[in-house]
């Protein structure tokens, strides 16, 4: 499913640029337990989803109602928070940043971080590298580095 939420954050992202713009948008639909299962059921029929939609994101601009519009057509609604990841690695790629998963036993300190984030973006041609980190107890010491997938 990777893939296909990629597809739709490529054809999104030149149509609607604003990242904060998405992901209000999305925090709207995601935000409320009920709200998201309206929109991610497949049991409503699509045109009462859209009838739901643009009243819930009545500001939102026509772009971006139009291409929930059209995951609500297809029944691809769930794939929306895959899309936003897939939508925020375009927009990082487009002011030149990377994104690294470091996967961990213990936060390391400011200090580390940044010395890290400097030598990921050397290492990629990078202007800048936003560091993910996520702790995993079971390594006992060091950690593991993911750059941009």
């Amino acid at each position: 499913m990777k893939e296909l939420a990629a597809r739709y954050a490529q054809a999104l992202y030149p149509l609607c640029p604003e990242e904060e713009t998405l992901r209000t948008a999305a925090g709207i639909l995601t935000g409320s337990a009920e709200l998201w299962g309206v929109c991610t059921d497949p049991t409503i029929r699509p045109e009462a989803k859209k009838r739901v939609l643009a009243r819930v994101l009545a500001d939102v601009p026509e772009p971006l109602l139009h291409f929930f519009d059209l995951l609500c057509d297809k029944g691809r609604m769930a794939l929306l928070p895959e899309i936003l990841e897939e939508f925020h690695a375009l927009a990082l790629a487009e002011r030149g940043m990377g994104r690294c998963l470091m996967t961990c036993a213990r936060v390391p300190d400011p200090d580390q971080r940044r010395r890290l984030r400097a030598k990921m973006a050397r290492l990629h041609h990078k202007s800048d590298v936003e560091l993910d980190i996520r702790l995993d107890p079971a390594l006992i010491g060091g950690f593991i580095l993911e750059m941009d997938g």
